[in-house]
């Protein structure tokens, strides 16, 4: 049991986001009821890879934002479906959903027609667009229209897509956010509270330095492999005997060790690349020069190396590497048995 153990979440949304975050509520205590309309569900349970089981009524990526969960089986537009949902919204405290615009109509939805009945609830929609809310918006969509894949891959190849949801990843933290300012405006006394989650802002406002380099400098980043556009050598990858390791070099002094461990002291002596500021404008030869020093090392033992050097830099793993302890401890395991990551990245410790 955790914090949130006297808490009851009311999840009719579908797909990622919303799922996601009833499922970091869950593992924080709260008691997540999921709503699922017969005879299949929500559609990811539909969404299997080539080699899963065809017969299956669950799938890997189900798994991935559902666990610890009630699940009801409800078709909501049905006369038995609203009587059971107007008792469910009566007993729950939160309410996750991302139906479509037409959709709140029809299941006698509509936030002040709720709020009205039901003022102890505590409501979070999610959206795809906020001027647009009937838009339907996939996280690739998204992805596009917030300037993530213009910004992602190679400036002679295609943009491409980030390879796991982000858009719906980053809107389930905003969903997780405004339930949490939800039950602490109504421990406050406010009631009929509401927030409207849209993937495009969760996108916006993840944009972070990248927004502000074209806000502030006008400076639009391109598709650049993954290079940091302010620092470097940071997302430059080092090609080694076995694999990679990518640099997160951030001053003079970690950059004067990875000339050292890779045995080319000269180089922090170089005046293209005496600051940070010149190693951005000289990247490339820069980044070539290392790679041609780095080459006859294993990738494990230059990481080491530079982390001994006091150098940040990381092994590039394959999902099997990360994964290959099956007691990793940021895993954990649904009712069905199924293993997913942790919807909760931290561990919580009372001092006193």
């Amino acid at each position: 049991m955790g914090p949130l153990e006297s808490v009851r979440v009311l999840e009719l949304a579908s797909v990622l986001a919303g799922p996601l975050a009833g499922t970091a509520l869950a593992e924080r205590g709260a008691r997540v009821t999921k709503v699922e309309r017969p005879p299949s569900g929500d559609v990811t349970r539909s969404w299997k890879m080539a080699k899963e089981n065809a017969s299956d009524r669950s799938s890997a990526y189900y798994e991935s934002a559902n666990g610890d969960k009630e699940v009801v089986w409800k078709d909501l537009a049905s006369d038995s479906g609203q009587a059971w949902l107007e008792e469910a919204l009566a007993s729950h405290d939160v309410l996750i959903e991302n139906f479509k615009q037409a959709d709140l109509t029809k299941f006698n939805l509509e936030p002040k027609a709720v709020a009205a009945r039901h003022p102890h609830l505590i409501r979070v929609r999610l959206v795809g667009f906020n001027d647009a809310p009937e838009r339907l918006a996939y996280d690739v969509v998204v992805q596009a229209e917030t300037g993530f894949m213009g910004m992602n891959g190679f400036d002679d190849r295609p943009p491409v897509r980030m390879p796991v949801a982000l858009m719906d990843v980053l809107a389930s933290h905003q969903i997780r956010m405004a339930t949490m300012e939800g039950l602490l405006a109504k421990a406050d006394g406010r009631k009929g509270f509401f927030a409207e989650v849209s993937l495009e802002g969760s996108g916006i406002s993840a944009l972070v330095n990248q927004a502000t380099n074209q806000l502030v400098n006008g400076q639009t980043p391109r598709r650049n492999g993954g290079q940091h556009p302010n620092i470097a050598p940071y997302g430059d990858v080092l090609n080694c005997v076995n694999g990679h390791v990518v640099l997160a070099v951030g001053n003079d002094r970690q950059f004067e060790g990875l000339c050292r461990v890779l045995k080319v002291p000269k180089l922090a002596m170089d005046e293209r690349y005496r600051s940070n500021q010149l190693r951005v404008i000289n990247r490339e030869e820069l980044v070539s020069e290392l790679n041609e020093a780095a080459q006859e090392w294993s990738k494990t033992a230059l990481e080491k190396a530079l982390r001994d050097a006091g150098t940040p830099a990381g092994v590039v793993r394959t999902m099997d590497e990360v994964f290959e302890d099956s007691s990793h401890p940021w895993t954990v395991k649904n009712l069905s048995g199924a293993t997913r990551p942790r919807a909760v990245a931290y561990h919580v410790n009372y001092l006193l």
